[in-house]
């Protein structure tokens, strides 16, 4: 791998952490609901509710950022054409 290759590496592999986030925090939160569910011996609506608030949460979060990264691109933008 060339030096020139490596900043857009890191840029690609800095981009990629939203995926690993909508997978884990669901998975993760699940987990723990079932967990709870067992400890507690009812139904699954406990588990199916964290793993909703994990993707909701993933997602408010990328939407989030997303906007933040769009607006810091649109202020270099109109920055940069003056």
């Amino acid at each position: 791998m060339q030096a020139d290759e490596t900043p857009r590496l890191t840029r690609g592999l800095n981009q990629s952490h939203g995926a690993y986030e909508l997978v884990l925090s669901p998975a993760i939160l699940a987990l723990i609901g079932f967990w709870v569910d067992r400890q507690v011996g009812s139904t699954p609506w406990i588990t199916v509710t964290c793993a909703v608030v994990g993707v909701v949460g993933a997602t408010i979060k990328l939407v989030v950022d997303y906007k933040a990264k769009m607006a810091t691109h649109a202020a270099e933008l109109s920055g940069s054409h003056r």
